[in-house]
């Protein structure tokens, strides 16, 4: 590479984090005009355009940061992968003002790894998308829940993995105790999505292999072309009085779910967001003054204690509080979108057993009318003796 030339780092497979630095890298002297675009922009009309003196590097990924989508929510569905569920393509381009020095496509996901992990692989030459994600030989789901090769989720947690389909080859579900398999190929519809974000649906893995062969799997290998990637177990989920679970964007930018097992207390909060206190109104009744208030504001506060976790995953739980977009479930028929946050959290750095600790989560929307929650669009009704399940007969 000439010691003049422009580059982008790190892009070892083309993809980037927008929370981790994207060091663009202009060698050379005179005028640089570079121009960030994709995700609704283009090249005529770019999300950002900037002018600069060479020589310099700047950080782009607070650019691209503004203007790439998150990771689409797979949800819950029938389908045991998802093939497609992102694309996050930025264009960035670097001209003298009239001829184009450097042209880069990336696929930028919101998202990052720790300052520590990204030293680390930045020394070794690589990144976490080369070192991991893009690795067929290694657990390559974009899960927080561990670094190890085999990923151990409880049965109360399970929701749809996302990944990138390796680059070749094909994705294959094992059960370890049978030897029974299910193949995923890249390929859906004419489609090719080698090397695009998919999700695995554990729930309908199971299902699968119920119905297709009468196993209650609950262990399986995931293969790329017959050799072992990762190991995925299913734990049974101990009976509690009381279960919610929160689900996440982690801090790879992929929707999980945490259970949390302890009592829930509702503390509801009253606020006045406008500083408009009590005021007095004239009555000409009795010819003086009544003190009156603007309805106030509240906050349906709710506090639970997080249950005995252990230590792996206690640092899930403090993914999902430093998480930016994060949901109740269980509580009400629909989520509860909500901002978790844990007072006088201190963990031992060697327990002798499980730790717990509680939660706050408070709901981001405050409202001023409190009425009783509406389970479905339509308005209550008397209803039948039976449900609409069974025939007209039964009227």
């Amino acid at each position: 590479m000439p010691s003049d030339a422009i580059t982008l780092t790190p892009t070892a497979t083309g993809h980037a984090f927008t929370r981790n630095p994207l060091m663009l890298s202009m060698p050379g002297t005179g005028r640089r005009v570079f121009s960030i675009y994709g995700q609704g922009y283009s090249s005529s009309q770019p999300a950002y355009k900037g002018e600069i003196t060479a020589p310099t590097t700047i950080n782009l990924a607070e650019f691209i940061e503004a203007i790439v989508h998150s990771i689409e929510d797979p949800g819950e569905n029938n389908a045991i992968i998802s093939y497609g569920i992102q694309d996050g393509c930025v264009n960035i381009v670097v001209t003298d003002g009239e001829n184009t020095l450097f042209s880069r496509e990336i696929n930028a996901i919101r998202g990052g790894v720790s300052k520590q992990n990204y030293r680390r692989l930045n020394l070794a030459g690589t990144d976490i998308f080369e070192a991991r994600f893009f690795n067929s030989a290694c657990n390559f789901f974009l899960t927080t829940r561990t670094n190890d090769w085999r990923l151990s989720i409880k049965e109360t947690e399970l929701y749809p993995l996302v990944f990138f389909y390796p680059l070749q080859g094909t994705v294959s579900v094992q059960d370890i105790v049978s030897g029974n398999t299910i193949s995923l190929p890249a390929v859906s519809n004419e489609v090719d999505f080698h090397g695009k974000l998919c999700a695995l649906n554990l729930k309908a893995v199971k299902q699968y292999f119920l119905e297709e062969y009468d196993i209650l799997a609950g262990a399986f290998d995931v293969l790329v072309d017959d050799a072992p990637a990762a190991r995925i177990a299913i734990q049974e989920a101990h009976p509690q009085i009381e279960r919610y679970r929160l689900k996440f964007r982690n801090s790879y930018g992929a929707f999980e779910i945490i259970e949390i097992t302890g009592s829930a207390q509702w503390a509801p909060s009253i606020e006045d967001d406008e500083g408009e206190g009590p005021y007095q109104r004239y009555m000409a009744d009795i010819d003086d003054f009544s003190t009156e208030r603007q309805r106030m504001s509240m906050r349906q506060i709710i506090n639970i204690s997080t249950g005995y976790k252990t230590n792996s995953e206690l640092r899930f739980i403090l993914d999902a509080i430093a998480s930016d977009e994060c949901y109740l479930l269980d509580i009400n028929e629909e989520p509860i979108k909500v901002i978790v946050t844990a007072e006088d959290l201190v963990l031992q750095r060697h327990p002798n057993g499980p730790q717990s600790f509680m939660l706050e989560l408070k709901p981001v929307d405050d409202d001023t009318c409190i009425t009783d929650t509406i389970s479905n669009a339509a308005m209550p009704t008397r209803g039948g003796v039976f449900s609409e399940q069974f025939s007209e007969q039964f009227d």
